[in-house]
């Protein structure tokens, strides 16, 4: 059967599934199965790559209905081009169709339970009940039982107890700040809520495309926060909760500004902006990113880790690596930028 059977999406075909596909290497987006089948098949470089992997969530099932899917996260190793290695994909399918002939053999065994493998991932809490809410939306089944609690919470802080509220019920709501009505309670009870609900709330929005009124309100809100460490929890946040695969003049505005304060930033808000960002950090976003980065760097006396590691990071993004690369040739650059270039190239030479 193995030598049928050339890649996970024929797999999910011949098993006479119906699947969904979404990709999380950097936030949480919906692909379609021809983008999938083109990634996996190395005829295209993996479009959000993270640490030298292609990371994704398969949902599937039997039946014109999802009722009870099953789920897969799969990490698939990259070539320095950007590009699925074949080998692993192959052997992550061998170990696909080697379940498969188990389960047969063994009616006790579920077919679409993996044995422990080295290309199987456990998404974190966060990104776990992001990932449940928007693929139960996206295959038309009801939340989880916590969303009537938080959407209370939502409209009425005083009247609920925050303490009380499940992260999945929070993922949940997070999405129906797609609609304005939505988007104006939190605009105008913000103040009210408890931090770490704002936080839980914030970093949910990550797969939601906000209404334009609530995203400007949040880059102003970012804005008008200081940064220094009591707000650095409140700054990420912000800034996953403005993820977007939409480049936005307004956000590139903001991070520009963001960036000059050299001496504020922290690893953790560098990281966020090229891992939720990375698609603003076109000209004239990009240098400055990389202005801050060498000057952090310098700042935490890192030797250049910090440095090489985000450029190494971003370069992989098919869509960014003419931009990065040719940040290397930029002749308007600071001392700590050309000091971080030349410890890239000591790296890169080793």
């Amino acid at each position: 059967m193995a030598a049928d059977i050339q890649s996970i999406s024929e797999f999910l075909l011949h098993a006479g599934t119906n699947y969904r596909i979404f990709d999380m290497g950097r936030g949480l987006v919906s692909m379609s199965s021809q983008a999938f089948l083109e990634v996996e098949n190395a005829s295209v470089p993996a479009p959000r790559p993270r640490q030298q992997h292609a990371w994704f969530g398969i949902t599937f099932w039997q039946g014109a209905k999802a009722t009870n899917p099953y789920i897969w996260f799969v990490k698939l190793p990259l070539d320095e081009q950007g590009l699925v290695v074949g080998a692993s994909r192959n052997h992550f399918l061998q170990i696909i169709v080697d379940a498969l002939q188990d389960s047969l053999s063994n009616p006790d065994q579920k077919q679409q339970e993996l044995p422990d493998n080295p290309y199987s991932f456990v998404p974190n809490q966060t990104q776990m009940a992001q990932f449940t809410a928007l693929a139960r939306e996206q295959l038309a089944l009801p939340p989880s039982s916590g969303l009537d609690i938080v959407k209370q919470y939502l409209l009425a802080p005083a009247m609920v107890d925050w303490q009380t509220l499940p992260l999945q019920g929070i993922a949940d709501v997070a999405l129906l700040l797609e609609h304005p009505e939505h988007a104006t309670a939190i605009m105008r009870n913000f103040d009210n809520y408890a931090p770490t609900f704002i936080i839980n709330l914030l970093q949910s929005l990550e797969p939601v495309e906000l209404d334009e009124t609530l995203a400007q309100w949040l880059r102003e809100k970012l804005a008008a926060t200081p940064v220094d460490e009591e707000h650095h929890a409140l700054i990420n946040a912000l800034l996953r909760a403005l993820t977007s695969e939409t480049v936005n003049a307004k956000t590139q505005t903001m991070l520009t500004q963001l960036l000059t304060n050299h001496q504020a930033l922290t690893i953790d808000i560098l990281s966020v902006i090229a891992a939720r960002h990375y698609n603003c950090l076109q000209p004239p976003v990009l240098l400055p990113f990389f202005e801050a980065t060498a000057q952090v760097d310098e700042r935490l006396a890192m030797q250049g880790q910090l440095f090489v590691g985000l450029f190494s990071d971003l370069v992989q993004i098919p869509s960014l690596r003419t931009e990065v690369l040719g940040m290397l040739r930029h002749t308007e650059r600071s001392a700590a930028l050309s000091k971080a270039i030349g410890l890239l190239f000591q790296a890169n030479a080793q």
